[in-house]
């Protein structure tokens, strides 16, 4: 059965606008918001251990939609109540509240590849990067140092509901250097001087390290690298986007 609320002023709706808006509203709820059907759709085909859809909101046109499911608690929103919580400018109508659980922190210790982002900020480069990672297939992406919310709607938006597949963790040095004394090796991209991305080998134990493209790489992680990493480019071209350049190194990386 779907329930109606019609206005702004209603609690929940002022919980989803929190939730679209504070970083600290999803961390202390565990909840966060996907909007769009291709998201939504992936977390309802797939049963994912860390995710699980609660609530539906959806505006008039999607009443009759056969995708619908009938066990979930959905709410009817006007198109002026939906408007107040996405931050889309041409809204598909419908999203959903997902409870997020955080498993700890493990990793392989006989091999794996992990994409280590450095203090990444833009919500389109990380939400890249995670689509990325599940398309290179790499076994988890660890976040270091003040890097976007990986559940800011713009992040999701960004992986094009490949974040139900990715293991996604918040690491410390301290994890870092556990991953180090389990003979992972340390690859960190730069401009100029390391070695040629197609001509390098690398392990079956490898962390990839992208930089936010303000600051690049943190001195921690430039302390402990052992591979340093150069995409060759055109004399015309100084630099790549961050998401650009750890996606072409993911493909490659693994293609070894």
């Amino acid at each position: 059965m779907i329930r109606e609320i019609t206005s702004t002023a209603n609690p929940l709706v002022k919980k989803l606008r929190a939730l679209a808006t504070s970083k600290k509203a999803r961390q202390q709820s565990n909840t966060f918001i996907v909007e769009g059907w291709r998201g939504l759709s992936t977390l309802l085909t797939q049963n994912s251990p860390h995710y699980q859809i609660e609530q539906l909101f959806i505006t008039p046109n999607w009443v009759n939609d056969p995708r619908l499911p009938t066990d979930l608690d959905t709410i009817l929103l006007p198109n002026f109540v939906f408007e107040k919580i996405s931050d889309v400018k041409n809204a598909q109508g419908i999203l959903g509240i997902v409870r997020f659980s955080t498993p700890p922190f493990k990793f392989s210790k006989t091999a794996g590849h992990y994409l280590l982002l450095d203090s990444i900020r833009d919500p389109g480069n990380l939400g890249t990067l995670i689509r990325s990672a599940v398309g290179a297939s790499y076994d988890g992406i660890l976040l270091h140092g003040d890097c976007v919310d990986p559940y800011n709607p713009k992040v999701i938006r960004a992986t094009m509901g490949t974040f139900a597949f990715a293991d996604i963790w918040s690491i410390t040095t301290d994890d870092l250097d556990a991953l180090l004394a389990a003979d992972y090796t340390l690859g960190i991209t730069t401009g100029q001087g390391g070695e040629n991305l197609y001509e390098s080998t690398f392990s079956n134990k490898h962390l990839l390290a992208i930089g936010s493209e303000a600051h690049g790489i943190c001195k921690t992680l430039q302390q402990r690298a052992t591979q340093h990493i150069t995409i060759p480019l055109a004399d015309t071209c100084e630099s790549l986007n961050a998401a650009i350049a750890g996606s072409i190194c993911m493909f490659q990386i693994k293609s070894h």
